[in-house]
């Protein structure tokens, strides 16, 4: 019961729409399937490199302007720090307050392993019934990442809760995305005697490929 009032829940970031004159497109299905990630469990089919993909049905102007909508900048060469070989990086762990708690964001940056280093040094400590909720910054670079996943582990004394969050699939870009849990409500921390104490959370940032971008762990301390 202590870990579980912890769970939060989140739906994925929405997806342009599809133009009629390719509504009944094979390729553009499976291009949408490539990049919209509202599926978790979906199989990713085919090519994330972006150049492949615009290089396909050339000829058909409607899909074209359809992959462009999907894949942004990354049409026009925008893949991102490509001297960096990580593909996705995660900027900023932010843990936002309800306004009428009146408490200042707690805010890591995540983007070096000095950043991952600190927030394991120092774990996030909040008041027991604070309302929350947590916002990651993070770019994707070099290709397409389908299905990210963000994979949240809270372990208490006697009890270990685990969650998978869909987060969506990305194309490259140097511009971060934002993704926001829970997306429209807040969470809730335990509160009462009971409740208060150290909370062991490790968190992973993992794609349908089942790669693991970024692991870290950190404390949570429940106040009084």
């Amino acid at each position: 019961e202590k870990v579980q009032k912890l769970r939060r829940m989140s739906a994925p970031p929405p997806k342009p729409p599809k133009p009629s004159s390719v509504k009944e497109s094979s390729g553009a299905d499976e291009l949408e399937n490539e990049i919209s990630g509202e599926t978790p469990d979906i199989a990713m089919k085919g090519s994330k490199n972006v150049s492949d993909i615009m290089a396909m049905d050339t000829e058909d102007e409607s899909l074209r302007k359809y992959k462009e909508s999907l894949l942004g900048s990354a049409v026009h060469g925008d893949l991102g720090d490509t001297s960096d070989p990580r593909k996705l990086i995660v900027e900023e762990f932010r843990v936002v307050f309800a306004p009428e708690d009146n408490q200042e964001d707690i805010v890591h940056t995540l983007s070096t392993p000095e950043g991952v280093a600190k927030l394991a040094a120092e774990g996030l400590t909040m008041k027991e019934g604070s309302k929350f909720k947590f916002k990651i910054s993070f770019r994707v670079q070099h290709e397409i990442i389908a299905g990210i996943k963000f994979v949240n582990k809270v372990k208490a004394t006697f009890a270990t809760e685990k969650e998978e969050l869909v987060i969506g699939s990305y194309p490259p870009s140097s511009e971060p995305h934002t993704f926001v849990f829970p997306k429209w409500d807040y969470s809730e921390a335990p509160k009462g005697m009971m409740m208060r104490g150290k909370y062991r959370v490790s968190n992973q940032f993992v794609d349908s490929d089942k790669v693991k971008h970024l692991e870290f762990e950190y404390e949570l301390n429940i106040v009084k």
